[in-house]
């Protein structure tokens, strides 16, 4: 599973160097308009680390953030929220890792983010790789395998209860596919029927194509849609049963008062910067490196992404945006 890398320098340790090359926003408008810069990261804060980038994880949220006219951002923002890569400096308060160390982590949208060589990030955010575990597939993992991981923890485990996942051959429904049956959910995937034995591979008891052939009621729907389109599954779920958004949520009751009794959830890997306290990222932390080893050992499946250089970033934001599905998951090396 490991992949090659250049070797942080005894020197790049000892000063911890801040200015690298970077991806940067000028204002809303498409991928291809970020601008390849020098940028200074800064020196770690007190509750920060420094990261030598060598693998940048591409996410649907980056375009979607790119084309708003945020507050967070101002021009000159780096965007990117997934990477990998190996400690180079600490903060003060900094003690669970270490100069040297190689991590994953999933930051902020308000940055600075990812689409940099070097990296400053939440030191709470970061989590330590196995030895056997590449950078190029730890920077594939942070934001759907931490997505799917959140969505299935708003579930009661219930087991053999079943459980509808929409949207399932994209990379967050896999992952959800094989939580789910690690908690022995009776999984039914619904995607086209081309991925259907590549779901089945990965646990799924039923699939569809589309869910109006469902025989019975389910326990729960998570939709990885949109919030259109859970509120069309909602009809779908029993009596106590349970609907979780992880694209868009549900702005009405999906049931009247005393009716169905539905328990409606949304998932946002992002509310845990805005309100999560030290415990709840010190859970998602301990989880997240849980599935990393489960990786290595092969416990756990994650598809091989697709590699690109540092200079195909746009390009590959692009591609993923217009949905042309080259590959799951598109990581950017920093090794050119």
């Amino acid at each position: 599973m490991s992949d090659s890398t250049e070797t942080t320098t005894p020197q790049d340790i000892r000063h911890g160097t801040t200015r690298a090359p970077a991806w940067v926003w000028q204002g809303p408008g498409e991928p291809e308009a970020l601008e390849q810069t020098e940028v200074d990261i800064g020196a770690p804060g007190d509750d920060e680390v420094l990261v030598a980038t060598r693998a940048i994880g591409l996410n649907p949220v980056d375009w979607k953030f790119m084309a708003m006219d945020s507050e967070l951002w101002q021009a000159g923002q780096i965007p990117g929220v997934d990477a990998s890569g190996e400690v180079i400096a600490c903060g003060a308060n900094v003690s669970h890792v270490s100069p040297g160390d190689r991590i994953a982590v999933h930051t902020t949208l308000a940055g600075p983010g990812t689409f940099s060589k070097r990296l400053r990030v939440p030191a709470r955010a970061v989590m330590r790789l196995p030895v056997t575990l590449g950078f190029n597939d730890a920077a594939a993992f942070p934001c759907p395998a931490l997505t799917a991981w959140l969505a299935i923890e708003k579930l009661p485990v219930k087991a053999g209860r079943r459980l509808l996942i929409t949207g399932a051959s994209g990379s967050v429904g896999r992952w959800l596919i094989q939580l789910a049956r690690q908690r022995d959910f009776h999984v039914i995937a619904a995607a086209s029927e081309k991925r259907h034995a590549d779901l089945k591979a990965l646990g799924a008891d039923e699939t569809l194509t589309d869910a109006e052939p469902l025989d019975a009621p389910v326990y729960a729907v998570i939709d990885t849609v949109n919030g259109d389109h859970a509120r069309k599954m909602t009809r779908h779920l029993g009596a106590n049963g349970h609907i979780v958004c992880i694209q868009d949520r549900l702005e009405q009751a999906a049931a009247p008062a005393f009716d169905r009794a539905i328990s409606q959830h949304e998932v946002a890997l992002g509310a845990l910067h805005w309100a999560g306290d030290d415990e709840d990222w010190a859970r998602l932390v301990a989880a997240g490196e849980g599935l990393l080893e489960a990786i290595a050992d092969g416990t756990l499946n994650q598809p091989a992404p697709c590699i690109e250089s540092f200079t195909a970033l746009p390009a590959c934001l692009a591609e993923l945006k217009r949905g042309e599905r080259r590959a799951l998951k598109f990581v950017i090396t920093t090794n050119e």
